[in-house]
């Protein structure tokens, strides 16, 4: 009688045991789960935006730099802009050097989420940096001599043709004014004050340093720029969100 009674009581103990191993366990396990997954906010263009992150994947740090250049495309952002003709070549070489060594070090060094989808948009990023300041700047040397416009290698036919009377000069670079004109005004909400105003720079001095200012900005530049790999950003919400648990947005009307 003696012997059945501590068996059941043993059998009640382990029963006990494992109840509470078993409760222990999952407040342990409960415990991890909450401390792997962090709190993160940001804001998008219409939205203030809270969520969590797995922090065993990456940090804050990470996902943040991720968000503030990558998503919004900040990094690649070149400001030296080849056609700004009240700055002197040796100025604007100068500055697009300076400023493309400081982009791709920042790009190259930034850390970001290790995810296979963010990681090729900063390739892109380094890529498009690299191609961008390529044509800058053969586009402000070739304001001293249009030739070195000859170097540059991805144009088209319609690159070429004002590339071309940029080279030849004279009544090829008027022509190739007037034919860009023409283009401007199907674009254009008031061509017929376009064309006043071309008459009116037609008819000046200075036209032929006119026609190589406007064929050199609206001609060259505004098509070899189109022709370079621009980033597109197709992607970048659903792969950001990606990264994410719990989203939870308040967004104003657009």
């Amino acid at each position: 009688m003696i012997k059945t009674i501590i068996n059941r009581n043993k059998t009640k103990l382990s029963v006990i045991f494992y109840k509470t191993t078993v409760i222990l366990l999952s407040l342990l396990c409960y415990s991890n789960l909450s401390a792997q997954y962090a709190d993160f906010e940001y804001m998008t263009e219409l939205c203030e935006c809270k969520a969590q992150f797995d922090s065993t994947k990456y940090s804050r740090q990470q996902l943040q730099n991720t968000f503030d250049h990558i998503y919004w495309n900040n990094a690649s952002n070149i400001d030296t802009h080849p056609t700004d003709f009240d700055k002197e070549v040796p100025v604007l070489l100068d500055s697009l050097e300076a400023e493309h060594r400081r982009k791709l070090e920042f790009l190259e060094q930034l850390d970001i989420v290790d995810d296979k989808f963010w990681q090729r948009e900063r390739d892109k990023m380094i890529k498009y940096i690299n191609s961008t300041c390529e044509l800058r700047r053969v586009t402000i040397r070739a304001r001293l001599d249009p030739k070195e416009l000859l170097d540059y290698k991805l144009v088209d036919s319609t690159c070429k043709y004002f590339r071309d009377a940029l080279i030849a000069g004279g009544d090829q670079l008027l022509k190739a004014w007037t034919v860009l004109n023409e283009i401007q005004k199907k674009r254009n909400g008031d061509p017929e004050g376009l064309q006043r105003r071309f008459e009116r720079d037609y008819s000046s001095p200075d036209r032929l340093q006119i026609a190589r200012r406007e064929v050199m900005t609206f001609g060259w530049w505004n098509h070899a720029n189109a022709l370079l790999p621009h980033i597109d950003e197709d992607g970048y919400e659903d792969n950001f969100d990606r990264l994410l648990k719990d989203i939870q947005c308040e967004c104003d009307e657009p």
